[in-house]
C-alpha cells in the first residue's frame, strides 16, 4: 500500500499535479518556477515513496490509499 499522502512533502505533491495538468515536465517547472531539473527530481523521489514506475501509477496508488482509508478497509 502506498504511504500516507500527508507524509509525502507538499512539494512532491504539488509538482506531481502541476506536471500532469501541463504535460510535460519543462511546463510544469515553469509554472512553478523550478529549473526541470528540480521538477523530475521531486517526482522521482514521489514516484519512489509509493512505488510507482510512472506519473500516472504513482497517482493511482495515492487515489487507491485515500479510498481504502476513507471506507475503513484495512491496510
Amino acid at each position: 500500500m502506498a504511504p500516507d499522502p500527508r507524509a509525502i512533502p507538499r512539494r512532491e505533491l504539488v509538482t506531481l499535479l502541476a506536471y500532469l495538468d501541463a504535460g510535460s515536465h519543462k511546463a510544469a517547472a515553469h509554472r512553478l518556477g523550478i529549473s526541470e531539473s528540480t521538477c523530475r527530481q521531486r517526482i522521482s523521489q514521489l514516484m519512489r515513496r509509493v512505488g510507482a514506475r510512472n506519473a500516472a501509477q504513482a497517482v493511482w496508488r495515492l487515489r487507491q490509499h485515500l479510498e481504502g482509508e476513507g471506507s475503513g478497509a484495512p491496510e
